[in-house]
């Protein structure tokens, strides 16, 4: 399954409840989460997402660990995904993300807020 597939495949979760988790915790790892406004599709979310992960794995290692942290992907997912391939890797990052922020929504939804 590749990330389209995942949100394709969320039919009571909308993107905008993706789009306002992923900024949630953004922000609450103290990153600025207005790159992530006005998203209308989900291939936008893929891009955006795919860019963002580039540039803060590249550019803001610091920013990228209190990101991981505070999306919490588990440890055992991410060592799995470890490559020297620098384009497989964010692709899978993006992959991984998303999932945690999509369980995050669910587990809200059935067990509350």
């Amino acid at each position: 399954m590749n990330s389209l597939q995942l949100l394709s495949g969320q039919k009571d979760i909308s993107l905008n409840e993706i789009t306002g988790q992923l900024k949630k915790d953004l922000k609450l790892a103290g990153i600025d989460a207005g790159y992530f406004e006005q998203i209308e599709t989900g291939e936008a979310l893929l891009e955006k997402l795919q860019y963002f992960i580039q540039d803060i794995v590249s550019y803001h290692p610091a920013d990228f660990d209190r990101f991981m942290y505070r999306i919490d992907v588990p440890e055992k997912e991410f060592s799995k995904i470890l490559t020297t391939d620098f384009e497989a890797l964010v692709e899978n990052m993006v992959f991984l993300v998303l999932k945690r922020e999509i369980q995050k929504i669910i587990f809200r939804k059935q067990f509350g807020q």
